[in-house]
């Protein structure tokens, strides 16, 4: 029994679940959507207990980490989904274009912590790297939106706002959680709860997107296409000219996973804040949320298969 309760509550296990309910519940997920913002912010307090401040401390052990995240995750792959996104969708589909733009102006996705752990990349470079551009994102996520999509779809004060109740609320509670008496305690059940919190993002992600999904599925595969490029073969490349230059193992997987990996719960909960009646909005970071499950399966060969040295 404890053998199939560790499988049930296995991170993979979770997410393919996920995926699973939502396409057999379809719009039923609706309430689950309704309070995905709360759900993924008591995932953030969670995923944040882990984190502190002194591992900034000097400032120099955050800024050349931090620098090199903002450019892959802000400038290589958000300009890259902006500009595909752009030819492709601007003119003949716009929500598709939107969703795409709320995945590149998402920040990177906290999973990056784990996954680089999983495959034994430098955490300490994850962590700066999701915190610090979490942070950043409260200025450059409404600022890519107003530029791109304009104040009459985004209102830029709304974004800041929802991007607070997403990253500053939680952090500040979690710093209450680190308290010596509640940590121990939080520890136990963190994994746990950033799974099932997870779960509940996940679901209606998928969900709302399955009318999309069976009415326009052209889309579905351009989009799908678009994604794959992005991720698996931008990472790949990026993967390997790090080992043509020599860098660490550490280095190559944590910024590579950095590069192509967004919060694609971020971008669902934006799409179905300011576009609640259009889950065309929320397609892409549904797709996202099944290809960043399959880049890490594909990521975990790749590494073994160029022979990086631990």
């Amino acid at each position: 029994m404890k053998r199939i309760l560790n499988i049930v509550n296995h991170r993979d296990s979770v997410l393919v679940m996920a995926l699973v309910f939502g396409l057999i519940m379809g719009e039923r997920t609706r309430p689950l959507a309704d309070i995905s913002m709360w759900s993924l912010a008591f995932v953030m307090v969670f995923s944040t207990t882990g984190f502190t401040f002194r591992s900034w401390i000097p400032v120099s052990n955050m800024l050349r980490p931090l620098a090199i995240s903002l450019f892959l995750n802000y400038v290589v792959f958000g300009l890259t989904i902006i500009g595909l996104s752009w030819i492709f969708f601007h003119e003949s589909y716009f929500p598709f274009f939107a969703g795409l733009v709320l995945i590149a102006a998402a920040p990177p996705g906290p999973s990056v912590i784990p996954f680089s752990t999983l495959i034994d990349g430098d955490t300490s470079f994850s962590v700066t790297g999701v915190f610090g551009l979490h942070l950043l994102a409260m200025l450059l996520t409404p600022l890519i939106l107003l530029i791109i999509l304009g104040q009459a779809l985004i209102n830029p004060v709304e974004i800041f706002w929802i991007m607070a109740r997403l990253i500053l609320i939680p952090l500040v509670i979690s710093r209450l959680l680190r308290h010596p008496r509640i940590l121990p305690g939080v520890e136990k059940v963190r994994n746990t709860a950033v799974k099932w919190g997870f779960f509940l993002v996940v679901s209606p992600i998928v969900g709302m997107s399955v009318p999309v999904l069976q009415s326009e599925p052209l889309f579905v595969l351009k989009i799908s296409g678009l994604i794959f490029f992005a991720m698996f073969v931008m990472g790949s490349l990026y993967h390997y000219l790090m080992v043509i230059m020599r860098k660490g193992r550490g280095f190559i997987i944590s910024s590579t996973l950095m590069m192509v990996i967004k919060s694609s719960a971020f971008a669902a909960v934006a799409a179905f804040r300011f576009f609640p009646d259009d889950p065309r909005v929320a397609l892409p970071s549904a797709v996202v949320s099944v290809f960043v499950t399959l880049f890490i399966i594909f990521y975990s060969m790749l590494v073994r298969l160029s022979g990086l040295k631990k």
